[in-house]
């Protein structure tokens, strides 16, 4: 039964390497450490899918000696992009495909079995050579065998370049068809050998194989005399077969004299992938396979291993405690906003902790969102589930994104601040380079009363908080993001960060009825008490609630106990513990944060301060309203000192009021405060407001409109554009990297 549209709809997968390329896009990158089959070797039992059987194809005619650019040949260039595709990204092709790798060239009597080519001595038998093998056919199991990328790396360095002989390089042929024969024929007897690996009732569930063919020249005949004759040995008819009857798919790499055949588009035609790659020199070979292997993922692994992400929901105390110090509004990095803050986005945050088994951050490994709490009407969702979140995260809790003149010139300066809340909305073509996912800032309210000089107008209505995390995660259920889907077993987890009683806010019939709820729909609740804490009781009966006890005021049943985190590092450890106790598919560790943080379409992200030297550039002014030219104002604050260059802009608006972040550089802004550091650079930044202005729902303030200045990232196009839409996916997925995460 033939899987439905997944590669012959190159529409659709073309929309997913767009966008998926933030997710998936983590091979193009620096070569790292051999492909191994060692202790991080995932087994097939660990994983959400079947691995798919992948063969590589590769043409051994004469013609690979020749050269390929000015220092290597095409069979050296293409052993190479082989040998890299083992090593990129922690050897994830190794690890999560099962491989074969065969070569072909001609066989001098197709009517004779066992005919070798006279001189070559690489083991070509009948015009193929079988170098390694996706599983053991001789074994009483026929088991398949695990992460074996190191085999295919030393059967290449075991193989010599292939036959030369005479002034023109001759000896070996290029028989494709033969070789889509044998590999045709090699699948049959490997589904033969593993009947699971069809799924009749769910055939998206059947174990996908997939072929790529690298060639450098015309098929010939199988003797190798003939250039694209006889008709009946044209490849276009095997991968026709492979692909309408036993749902197979081929891929075409041309190179050298191949690069702009018909013959190669007719191929990847008939084998459902379109057309062909060409790859005009090696750094193209080596993309140009890479992406094959990303379109397999992100058609086949990333919509399987997606819905077994866990989803986990940060709900963070925004009373107006959080911004206190004993009696008295605190300075910078002291008060429970910023300490909490630290341990969500600084250099141990949670999305850091690292998962053992696996050997990769939970942020690779989960999708995270933040919903804030405090008063009434002021539970927010700050940031929803999502992969890669920690840059939101950063942007959304700093006191420096909410902190806009004339209602706050110091985050820190104590009561009254009136804070400015901001969204970074999703879309990209109105509002210029803003996170995609939409984002919102929040800060507790530091009002002011008089003779006290805390901030004070937040209470701690906690099952406001966990009744908003209950309806929003309903939401998603509902209807979950197309890119990320999920099903009835996805693990929904809530983490309660409190530092104060909800006495006199919220009853504790009214919490209990909300962590209740949310666990008999079968989301876990844990709860750490941070800072000035309620007491230890009361923390351990929302635990308990939130786990599966009953009972009001008390609980009895509950799987879990409260964390009393006093200090920051105990906050950290809380988390850490807490991700630990999840289960992780070791098979799934497909996004790469540090690589490409927040899954975008290319456009830079705004910048937080936290930690280390990743300060925000300085904000820009507040554009003019209402056509008016604007003025500069004084600039953000950078949290750490630095020495990089000037950045310079100009604001200006048409009919609206927006303010916008650059990112220069870390940098205090022109005029802003210089407690960071004496050794600061300055920068203004550019704002553009079209047409009105972003209201926050919560009545917060006017949000910032997102810069329209130009992207240096380009938006042009090179005279010398590869051809076929399967290279131009290519380009869109590396457009994904021009950003790197911005850590401390």
């Amino acid at each position: 039964m033939k899987r439905p549209s997944i590669f012959g709809s190159w529409k659709r997968i073309g929309i997913q390497a767009g966008v998926l390329a933030g997710l998936g896009l983590a091979f193009i990158g620096a070569p790292e450490q051999p492909a191994t089959a060692a202790n991080d070797c995932p087994m097939e039992g660990e994983c959400t899918f079947k691995k798919p059987n992948f063969m590589i194809i590769m043409d051994y005619s004469s013609s690979m000696n020749q050269d390929f650019d000015p220092n290597v040949t095409r069979w050296e260039a293409a052993v190479n992009a082989v040998q890299e595709l083992m090593t990129t990204d922690n050897s994830f092709f190794s690890k999560n495909m099962n491989i074969a790798l065969m070569r072909f060239g001609h066989d001098p009597d197709p009517n004779n079995p066992g005919t070798t080519i006279p001189n070559d001595t690489s083991g070509i038998v009948d015009g193929q050579a079988l170098d390694v093998h996706w599983y053991d056919p001789m074994s009483m199991d026929k088991s398949y065998i695990n992460c074996n990328g190191q085999a295919v790396i030393d059967s290449l360095n075991n193989t010599p370049a292939p036959l030369c002989q005479g002034q023109n390089c001759s000896g070996i042929g290029t028989w494709t068809k033969g070789a889509l024969d044998f590999a045709s024929q090699l699948i049959d007897q490997s589904r033969a050998d593993h009947p699971d690996d069809i799924d009749n009732m769910d055939p998206s569930k059947s174990r996908l194989y997939a072929i790529v063919l690298m060639t450098d020249g015309l098929w010939t005949s199988p003797n190798g005399t003939q250039q694209l004759n006889p008709p009946s040995e044209n490849p276009a008819i095997t991968a026709g077969d492979l692909y309408s009857n036993k749902d197979v798919p081929t891929y075409v790499v041309a190179l050298g004299d191949a690069m702009g055949q018909m013959f190669t588009d007719e191929i990847a035609m008939a084998g459902g992938t379109m057309q062909a790659i060409d790859a005009g020199n090696p750094q193209q070979l080596i993309d140009s396979l890479k992406q094959v292997v990303e379109d397999i993922k992100n058609s086949v692994i990333i919509p399987t291993c997606t819905s077994g992400l866990p989803r986990i929901m940060i709900i963070l105390d925004a009373s107006s405690s959080m911004l206190n110090v004993g009696n008295q509004a605190g300075p910078m990095g002291q008060t429970g906003w910023d300490q909490a803050r630290d341990a969500l986005v600084g250099a141990n945050s949670i999305f850091d902790v690292e998962v053992g088994t696996i050997g990769q951050p939970v942020e690779d490994l989960v999708h995270l969102g933040l919903i804030a709490f405090g008063h009434t009407n002021e539970e927010k969702v700050m940031v929803d589930y999502g992969p890669c979140m920690k840059d939101n995260f950063d942007w959304a809790t700093d006191p420096n994104t909410s902190c806009e003149a004339p209602g706050c010139t110091d985050p820190w300066g104590g009561p009254p601040i009136t804070w400015t809340f901001k969204t970074s909305p999703p879309d990209l073509n109105q509002f210029g380079k803003t996170f995609d996912q939409l984002t919102q800032s929040h800060m507790p309210k530091c009002d002011e009363v008089q003779g006290d000089a805390r901030c004070l107008g937040s209470g701690t209505y906690t099952h406001l908080g966990l009744q908003l995390a209950n309806t929003n995660r309903q939401a998603y259920q509902n209807n979950p993001p197309m890119l990320y889907p999920i099903d009835m077993n996805t693990v929904f987890v809530n983490i309660l960060i409190t530092d104060g009683d909800y006495s006199g806010y919220s009853t504790d019939a009214q919490v209990a009825q909300e962590l209740t709820t949310a666990y008999n729909e079968g989301v876990t609740t844990y709860v750490i008490g941070f800072g000035d804490a309620p007491s230890q009781t009361l923390l351990d009966r929302m635990a308990c609630w939130g786990s599966g006890g009953t009972g009001v005021p008390n609980c009895a049943g509950g799987t879990q106990m409260a964390f009393d985190a006093g200090t920051q590092q105990q906050l950290e450890d809380a988390l850490k513990t807490i991700i630990e106790s999840l289960s992780f598919d070791p098979c799934c560790a497909f996004n790469d944060c540090s690589a490409n943080p927040e899954p975008t379409t290319g456009e830079p992200d705004p910048v937080g301060t936290t930690g280390g030297a990743s300060g925000t550039a300085g904000t820009a002014g507040t554009a003019g309203t209402a056509g008016s030219s604007g003025t500069s104002t004084s600039g953000g604050t950078a949290s750490t000192s630095t020495t990089g260059a000037t950045t310079t802009a100009t604001t200006s608006a048409t009919g609206g009021t927006a303010t916008d972040s650059a990112s220069g550089g870390s940098a205090t802004g022109t005029g802003g405060d210089t407690s960071a550091g004496p050794a600061s650079a300055t920068a203004t930044a550019t704002a553009t407001a079209t047409d009105g202005t972003a209201t926050d729902t919560d009545g917060g303030g006017t949000d910032t409109a997102g810069s329209s200045s130009d992207d240096s990232g380009c938006g042009c196009r090179t005279s010398d554009t590869p051809r076929g839409l399967a290279l131009s996916l290519l380009t869109l997925g590396l457009a994904g990297l021009g950003r790197r995460r911005r850590r401390a």
